[in-house]
């Protein structure tokens, strides 16, 4: 009603019209209830309605399936997925679980430290992962048929964000730092034209300015 000076009765009837859009049963009973009266898949259903209510061309879902189990999370999941075809939509899906992502994303852009250290298509980058640290992410992740295998880790700990050192913020974790890496942030280049890396032991293709 806001956004869009529609009235009332025109806003009730598309909040039913996104409820059965993004599949809550019920919408009408559903629309009446207060949230704690439904469950967590479908107080996530309803935000991403309520997220589509404007009609955005670009939708931030950020961390969208948090807290909910492996059935519901994917069931979220292909509903985002049935969305972005149906509606055209852009969406920068923000979450920690790898695994996740690549169900979800096209392209993959790996961050630390509030800098993104790696991006690329999907597949690129889990066949050949070229940032140390998203290697060491990857290393990390259980995968199907590894089970007795003992998991990766990166050591050490994440750096302050309110205290970066002026280098390369991975650097004191990093199997591959060398002395340059510590002074200054490294350039980002192009190991292949749809990749970008910020990494000095990254092959470049072409170093990108700034």
């Amino acid at each position: 009603m806001r956004h869009e000076s529609v009235s009332q009765a025109e806003a009730t009837a598309r909040a039913k019209e996104l409820f059965e859009r993004v599949q809550i049963p019920s919408p009408e009973r559903r629309l009446a209830a207060y949230p704690h009266e439904l469950s967590g898949g479908m107080r996530q259903r309803a935000m991403i309605a309520l997220a589509l209510c404007c009609r955005p061309a670009l939708l931030l879902a950020d961390e969208p399936t948090t807290a909910l189990d492996a059935t519901v999370q994917m069931q979220i999941l292909l509903l985002l997925r049935r969305l972005q075809s149906e509606l055209g939509l852009g969406i920068v899906f923000v979450t920690h679980d790898i695994g996740v992502a690549v169900e979800i994303a096209d392209r993959l852009a790996i961050m630390y430290a509030g800098q993104i250290v790696e991006s690329g298509p999907v597949r690129d980058i889990l066949r050949d992962p070229r940032h140390p640290y998203t290697q060491g992410l990857l290393a990390s992740t259980l995968r199907k048929g590894e089970r007795g295998r003992r998991l990766a880790a990166i050591p050490g700990a994440p750096p302050d964000i309110a205290a970066l050192p002026p280098g390369c913020p991975f650097a004191p974790r990093c199997p591959k730092a060398e002395p340059a890496c510590a002074a200054a942030f490294p350039p980002t280049v192009r190991p292949s034209p749809d990749r970008e890396v910020a990494c000095r032991r990254a092959e470049p293709v072409q170093a990108l300015p700034g």
